[in-house]
């Protein structure tokens, strides 16, 4: 069975919501990011959220972890075949939700919560900001009213985008998501798969 090592609003949310989406049994596990245990650091030296075993399988990044379940695990609906409509929005908006928009926030939320107060508000901490704001705008502006941003359907790419708001709300930027975006996302939120994998603990 898949174990997932999981925090609360952490990327680990995303895999645990496609297993739910697909019905694949999945188990978690504890990853504390203050103190991990020696079976989370073995699976995972960097001590980053998710990780993921699959047998003799080890894997640290999230959509990674998305791409390789819809694989093994599939066929599935949230996953778009290269020979169907939208297969390269579905890439480019798969691979955005972390390269493009949930990246820019690891340095901002550390400057956040670990920089001294006198570096709090500094250039990069603005920049990164600013990054993200820009980047959700484009996707306000790719959905332009749409429910999904691939294919006509609820996909794998749209678990990848809608991490966003959780990893806004560390970064203290979650009342700043444009409006049509965070509509989009809460009704994201409304699926049930979403919900069972938004209350593991």
């Amino acid at each position: 069975m898949i174990k997932i090592y999981h925090a609360q609003g952490a990327r680990s949310l995303r895999v645990v919501w496609l297993c739910e989406e697909m019905g694949v049994p999945y188990e978690t596990a504890e990853a504390s990011f203050m103190k991990p245990s020696d079976a989370f650091k073995a699976v995972n030296p960097l001590k980053t959220v998710p990780a993921l075993q699959d047998g003799d399988v080890n894997m640290i990044e999230s959509v990674a972890m998305m791409i390789y379940i819809m694989a093994k695990y599939g066929p599935t609906d949230l996953e778009v075949k290269p020979n169907e409509p939208g297969y390269p929005d579905y890439l480019q908006y798969l691979m955005f939700g972390e390269a493009g928009l949930a990246a820019y926030g690891n340095p901002l939320v550390a400057t956040r919560f670990m920089a001294p107060d006198d570096q709090k508000q500094n250039f990069t901490a603005g920049y990164l900001k600013n990054a993200i704001l820009k980047r959700l705008e484009f996707v306000g502006e790719r959905l332009a009213g749409k429910p999904y941003v691939a294919a006509n359907r609820f996909t794998a790419a749209d678990i990848s985008i809608a991490y966003i708001a959780n990893g806004a709300r560390y970064a203290g930027i979650e009342k700043e998501i444009p409006a049509p975006v965070m509509a989009y996302i809460e009704n994201l939120w409304q699926r049930p798969a979403y919900q069972r994998a938004a209350a593991v603990k």
